[in-house]
């Protein structure tokens, strides 16, 4: 379960990094490549044992609180990784979206924006509702790049993923998807709800991936920059092109396609997980100023709880860091709720 992750596609992605950014644990780079933080107990501790056998030993991962992310001379910096700023004809696209950042949740944009740097398509990969859009949204922001957004289902069709329908004047018309436009324009294009599309529609984004060619359901098809084929059909895929791709994991609940385990080393993979208590309540505070941070305390401690019990198989639930703010949003905005909680665990 763990060898047809570690490809030979995805073993030169590990050795391009480990080149560019050597600092960076061994450990923490095989990890996400194959996604360990999802596979099963035993899988996991058998990927352990055999880095451990080679010298590749497992680091405590800590927050770290000095980290920072700052915009300046059209520069954004993500604790001591850089890159400049684009520079878009309109603002239109570029996402933006309430964040708070915490140590862990810039930890993992610096991890994305080294990609970025790296010329990788990104798949982050977690639990619904620990905030993979935001941070995309919050990465994307940051560096000024617009972006075109599509969301899979059971039903998306080929069709559907290249074309969309609109009314004009009473006569339906077919314009560009956000994928073509993206190919187009050299734009974002960001995948969200991946793994619940059919096999056939995945299919089609591996080739786009893969190798930069795509057939359109109207004839048309999309090839590399670098192609030496001209005309009307024919549309060039944008040099800044870039796929990002969100997907639960697999598995009860969610009950999805294993995107990851059919397309995953494509990608460069991040595991988004819950933050770590700390960040959380730092989180919570920022949401809820004028909560009782004893109450955000047990409410952190109850839902670390309840995803333990979830790793470990005991419940059936992932609690998500979606859920505790919006608890948290609503103390904030009705305070008598928590007072009467408060009277209640007193009796």
């Amino acid at each position: 379960s763990i060898s047809t992750s570690l490809s030979t596609r995805q073993l030169i992605r590990v050795a391009r990094r480990l080149q560019q950014f050597p600092d960076e644990p061994t450990y923490s780079v095989i990890s996400k490549a194959c996604l360990s933080r999802f596979l099963p107990s035993l899988a996991r501790d058998t990927l352990d044992k055999v880095l451990d056998r080679f010298g590749i030993q497992k680091e405590a991962v800590l927050d770290n609180p000095d980290i920072k992310c700052t915009v300046e001379n059209n520069m954004l910096t993500i604790g001591e990784t850089s890159a400049a700023l684009y520079n878009p004809e309109t603002r239109g696209k570029v996402p933006e979206t309430l964040f708070y950042d915490t140590p862990q949740n810039l930890a993992v944009m610096e991890s994305m924006l080294q990609d970025f740097l790296l010329g990788e398509h990104l798949l982050l990969v977690g639990n619904q509702g620990v905030g993979k859009n935001k941070l995309i949204d919050r990465l994307l922001n940051l560096l000024n790049k617009p972006r075109e957004y599509i969301q899979l289902n059971r039903d998306t069709t080929v069709q559907t993923l290249t074309l969309q329908p609109s009314v004009r004047e009473g006569v339906i018309v077919y314009d560009d998807s956000p994928l073509v436009q993206a190919a187009r324009s050299g734009n974002i294009l960001v995948i969200d709800e991946a793994d619940k599309a059919p096999t056939n529609v995945t299919t089609i984004i591996k080739s786009l991936v893969e190798s930069g060619e795509m057939i359109l359901s109207d004839g048309r098809r999309i090839v590399p920059v670098n192609s030496p084929e001209e005309g009307e059909s024919i549309i060039k895929l944008h040099p800044d092109f870039r796929v990002i791709v969100l997907a639960n994991r697999p598995g009860f609940p969610f009950l999805g396609n294993d995107f990851f385990g059919s397309l995953g080393d494509l990608f460069s993979c991040h595991a988004i997980d819950n933050p770590s208590m700390d960040s959380e309540l730092a989180m919570l505070k920022q949401y809820g100023p004028n909560v009782s941070e004893d109450v955000m305390r047990r409410l952190v401690k109850t839902f670390s709880e309840l995803r333990t019990m979830a790793d470990e198989g005991q419940i059936q639930y992932p609690y998500s860091t979606r859920e505790v703010v919006n608890i948290v949003k609503h103390l904030e905005k009705f305070p008598r709720s928590e007072e009467h909680t408060s009277e209640l665990q007193s009796r």
